[in-house]
């Protein structure tokens, strides 16, 4: 259970990541 928290949490925070890099990405080009 609680490994399965923490895989969900990680892959939240990827996600996240993924897209404010994009966004960033985005704004600066």
């Amino acid at each position: 259970m609680e490994l399965d928290l923490k895989l969900a949490i990680s892959i939240t925070v990827i996600v996240f990541a993924v897209l404010i890099a994009c966004g960033v990405i985005a704004i600066a080009s």
